[in-house]
């Protein structure tokens, strides 16, 4: 088996998941599969290497490495019950649906240093209520050879608190941030939602042009865009 530098003389705790961008809303979707609605702004990790004693080539392998993965899982908002799956009795037994794990992506951040980042663009949830996001860490090893075989967790870290509401509480969605904007200039796949436009009308109007922008965005996440037709003469 051929050596691997990236998996040689791991410290413990050597790998660190932060939270780049919080969530901080969503829509709460019911039971359908069509009226999905993501969590809003899409939460982003990234991974923070702390071993002092490897070099800086030895440090760019470990950012690069392609076997990464960090799953998620839905918590109550004291961060102590999983909410993963919804009670005996309902027609869809998770609460959350979507991509829930998310492989590395190295770029550079909004002030142009590079990192590896777990975006989650794609995760909705079914009830409303408060809520948290459990993330975890693991260094998957395909090179071992060994089919089957269980991974420990490198690293766990916990989102803020937020809330899912109900169609009429829902507050509408932010604008999206410098560092969601720059991941896809560099070919994340990405929803990118402008602000300020929107927020020109008054009163029905405004709210109806933030509902129609949200869904525009929130519909291309999900399904592949359309083609326009051509008008015939």
């Amino acid at each position: 088996m051929p050596h691997n530098p990236v998996l040689a003389d791991q410290l413990p705790g050597e790998y660190i998941i932060r939270m780049r961008q919080q969530p901080r809303a969503a829509r709460a979707c019911g039971f359908g599969d069509r009226d999905r609605r993501c969590i809003d702004p899409p939460p982003i990790l990234q991974l923070a290497i702390n071993n002092p004693s490897i070099t800086a080539e030895e440090h760019r392998a470990r950012l690069h490495y392609p076997f990464y993965v960090v799953h998620c899982t839905l918590y109550d908002e004291t961060g102590e019950v999983d909410c993963t799956y919804m009670p005996d009795g309902f027609p869809r037994q998770k609460r959350m649906m979507g991509n829930l794990a998310s492989g590395p992506f190295v770029a550079k951040d909004e002030f142009g240093t590079e990192g590896c980042f777990f975006p989650f663009p794609d995760m909705s949830i079914r009830t409303p209520g408060e809520y948290r996001l459990k993330f975890s860490f693991v260094m998957l090893e395909p090179q071992s050879g060994v089919v089957g075989r269980s991974y420990s967790i490198g690293s766990i870290v916990f989102s803020d608190k937020f809330l899912v509401s109900s169609a009429k509480d829902f507050p509408g969605m932010v604008e999206s941030s410098p560092l969601a904007r720059t991941l896809k200039e560099q070919g994340y796949l990405i929803s990118i939602r402008k602000g300020g436009d929107s927020r020109k009308g008054r009163g029905g109007r405004r709210k109806k042009a933030e509902e129609s922008s949200d869904e525009s965005d929130e519909s291309s996440a999900v399904s592949p865009p359309r083609r326009k037709r051509k008008s015939v003469q």
